[in-house]
């Protein structure tokens, strides 16, 4: 179910960035549980100004949730005011529609949308794949009954992915090429993140791509990890990033450096401290305690690596996830 989670500053801010214009053109939420746009404030001078931002509830958001209780957004000024959403296309969707300033997506929708025309901004990047095959946190998954030890096993497998033509297809499929195996005969079917465990057991697919906590349930019920499409196409490979409208940037310079500066300094957090993420994922996902102790974390990173987003373009177009490629001079604006 869709829950909504606001954070309020407690401390006097230092900083309140003077706002001209107002945010967002919709004087009511597009979307059903969102919060209304910023608008046009007038709060008296120090009191901090507060911005709508969009996230999921997976592990990989922990970074805005850190820097709110790290005070990193008040001392430049802000309150967030943070509603979890289904996905990437939910969050764009609200943004276009006034609901949210700030939204933290996959690259994937964020390239489809501005291929499609919508006007986007990246001004930061968020989280990225492994360093080492061991220390990536999205990962092909077999049962433990499977006889698969390597991508070379899956010719010919029933592979599950969250969403067809989506990045886990594209990934997937450049991942097997790669290593020789013809990925015209593999066929993919839907299946959600939170069923992956309970598939691989009963033998629904015989593979999956799985994020965790789900690579760590798989595990424990026996299960192996077969690929890290991923890391196999870079070390670090693009996840997710930051964004906001153009419009944003043109009519609120002010709010948009102020909160830029503000999730960078969290994702860098994040990044450094490693038991301050596993101790706020309870706090606002369905993890328990303990299984936030086990699981791998996301890699936080905040710097927009150009080379790396340019290989997912060519995966995503010749996969056909996008059917012409996003102008990333323009969609780049971090």
């Amino acid at each position: 179910s869709r829950t909504e989670a606001r954070l309020i500053a407690t401390r006097h801010a230092r900083y309140r960035p003077g706002l001209d214009a107002a945010i967002g053109s919709v004087s009511a939420p597009a979307l059903a549980g969102c919060a209304a746009p910023s608008g046009d404030t007038t709060e008296p001078e120090g009191e901090p100004r507060a911005v709508n931002v969009a996230v999921l509830a997976t592990s990989n958001m922990a970074a805005g949730y850190l820097g709110q209780e790290q005070g990193f957004f008040e001392d430049e000024g802000l309150e967030l005011n943070m509603t979890t959403v289904g996905g990437g296309a939910e969050m764009i969707a609200g943004m276009q529609a006034g609901s949210f300033d700030f939204i933290v997506v996959g690259y994937v929708p964020l390239f489809a949308a501005a291929a499609n025309g919508l006007p986007l901004a990246i001004i930061a990047a968020n989280d990225v794949g492994g360093a080492t095959a061991d220390e990536e946190w999205q990962a092909l998954l077999v049962g433990a009954d499977s006889a698969a030890t390597t991508a070379e096993d899956l010719e010919g497998a029933t592979i599950g992915v969250n969403a067809l033509k989506g990045v886990a297809e594209a990934t997937i499929r450049a991942s097997l090429q790669q290593q020789g195996v013809d990925d015209s005969t593999v066929e993919f079917v839907e299946i959600p993140f939170s069923e992956v465990p309970a598939a691989l057991a009963n033998g629904t697919v015989d593979a999956a791509f799985g994020s965790e906590p789900f690579i760590t349930a798989t595990l424990a019920d026996g299960g192996r990890i077969v690929d890290t499409p991923s890391y196999n196409l870079g070390a670090n490979f693009p996840n997710g990033a930051w964004a906001t409208s153009p419009t944003m940037i043109d009519e609120n310079p002010q709010l948009v450096q102020s909160f830029t500066r503000a999730i960078v300094e969290s994702i860098d957090y994040a990044a450094a401290n490693d038991d301050a993420v596993r101790a706020i994922l309870p706090t606002y996902t369905a993890l328990t305690p303990e299984l936030a102790d086990q699981i791998r974390l996301p890699i936080f990173r905040s710097e927009l690596d150009r080379k790396q987003m340019d290989t997912l373009v060519d995966i995503l177009v010749e996969f056909g996830v996008v059917s012409s490629a996003p102008a990333l001079d323009e969609l780049i604006r971090g």
